[in-house]
């Protein structure tokens, strides 16, 4: 299977796949792909709207999403208030674009290697509260076990165990390295562009479109079968 990298810290494109006509094994190299880049770009991937939906199915479980607003998002990743975040996010370009409404793309683990070790030491003992929800500050991915960030969203975020101040101080540290931009991507979506990312790993926001302009992205989410779990947890079991 042919892919270019994006950039030199994550993603692939993969250009005119025909995702109806995959093989077992050539779906096991497309998602080991995915899982080892955080985001696949499927370009022309030759694939109608149920084909697609079957193409998430043969990812996992996947439920539809509701349509992209026309208005920006701030950083974020899908679900991170709940037990067990969705694994992972599709979109599909359905029409031509309006100008403006590109999707950005964040990458936690290259993130926290670009921190300084004795920052990162300190981070894999955190917790981080998401609302009602507490989740590690550093996960190990299910599926590979790389450590990566996990941040969900920076509004009402609470590092626990440490003043209010310090977990400001602390948080504003640690989005400025998962903003960089030596980890993040700007796509300019194309018609038909599809999208994939591992939500555990990445996170995302969307740039307003003009006033009124129709939204062309449909998307889906696929649920998670995991509870996360630091590397602490991992070496302590």
């Amino acid at each position: 299977m042919h892919y270019q990298p994006i950039t030199p810290a994550f993603g692939a494109l993969v250009e005119d796949l025909d995702v109806t006509q995959l093989t077992r094994p050539e779906l096991r190299r497309l998602y080991e792909l995915w899982q080892q880049k955080q985001v696949l770009v499927l370009r022309r991937p030759r694939a109608d709207r149920q084909a697609l939906r079957q193409f998430v199915a043969s990812l996992g479980d996947g439920e539809a999403l509701p349509g992209v607003a026309p208005a920006e998002t701030l950083w974020n990743a899908d679900q991170s208030t709940s037990e067990r975040p969705s694994f992972g996010c599709l979109l599909h370009n359905v029409e031509a674009p309006p100008a403006g409404g590109a999707l950005w793309l964040s990458c936690l683990p290259a993130a926290l290697h670009f921190m300084p070790p004795d920052l990162v030491a300190r981070l894999r003992w955190m917790a981080l509260q998401h609302g009602p929800q507490v989740h590690p500050l550093v996960v190990m991915q299910p599926e590979t076990g790389e450590p990566t960030l996990y941040l969900g969203q920076r509004r009402g975020a609470r590092v626990l165990g440490v003043s209010e101040q310090e977990s400001e101080r602390l948080l504003n540290i640690v989005w400025s390295y998962a903003t960089a931009d030596a980890v993040t991507w700007r796509h300019r979506w194309q018609p038909g562009d599809v999208v994939l990312w591992n939500n555990l790993t990445m996170l995302h926001r969307h740039e307003a479109v003009p006033a009124g302009a129709a939204r062309v992205l449909e998307g889906w989410r696929l649920k998670c079968r995991y509870t996360l779990t630091s590397p602490i947890q991992q070496e302590a079991a």
